[in-house]
């Protein structure tokens, strides 16, 4: 049977559009909904992550894992190597100074500390906002995101994430007298960074809940 216009009948249960209102182009596909995770899920949320809870999910897209604790210390300890030659050359730099100078020998040991601190910072946040992972990140396929979405960290972020994660062992590097105190201190420190990181769902320690930021690894 067809309505008075000649048209076949509405199917049961449908809605009428409103007076006036434009209908989708034919094979109009929605827009994603932000982040930057390769291929997100199609039950993602507005952020890009999934919407079942996190215990069950490895990732928040398919084919990326939140990166477990093992491989984020073999990263963290290469990007340490890697940043331990550099203290070493400076150290030796800065022992020259002192024995040359003399009495400025402590200014010279604190100037040499502060380019410490300054080279350390710079590495991690260049890698994390070029190459979205510091190198030992990279070798082992892992990339530090911003939570919400996958995007890659802005400045503020990266050098906050820096500050909470590597600023103690920088500050030791720039007051070597009290280098002891403040190395055990940063150990402590060190250790809980560990604890928060392996009791979080998502593998976020301090650091990163600080700056709102995960490290993920992708399988796939």
């Amino acid at each position: 049977m067809t309505d008075p216009a000649g048209g076949s009948p509405p199917p049961q249960g449908s809605v009428p559009p409103p007076p006036g209102a434009v209908p989708p182009p034919q094979g109009a596909v929605p827009p994603p909904q932000g982040g930057s995770w390769n291929a997100p899920p199609p039950t993602a949320a507005p952020g890009g992550f999934q919407t079942q809870a996190v215990a069950a999910e490895p990732g928040p897209a398919p084919g990326i894992v939140y990166a477990d604790l093992v491989n984020r210390i073999i990263a963290l300890i290469i990007d340490g190597v890697i940043l331990w030659v550099i203290n070493v050359v400076l150290i030796i730099i800065g022992g020259v100074f002192a024995v040359a100078l003399g009495g400025l020998g402590l200014i010279m040991t604190l100037f040499f500390g502060l380019i410490y601190a300054f080279v350390s910072a710079i590495y991690f946040v260049y890698g994390w906002t070029r190459m979205r992972a510091s190198f030992g990140q990279k070798f082992l396929n892992l990339e530090t995101v911003n939570a919400a979405d996958g995007a890659t960290l802005t400045q503020n972020q990266a050098i906050r994430r820096w500050a909470f994660l590597w600023g103690p062992f920088a500050l030791a590097a720039i007051i070597p007298i009290v280098g002891i105190f403040i190395n055990l201190l940063a150990f402590l420190y060190a250790l809980y960074l560990l604890y928060t990181t392996s009791q979080s769902p998502k593998r976020q320690g301090y650091h990163d809940v600080q700056a709102a930021t995960v490290v993920v690894k992708r399988v796939a």
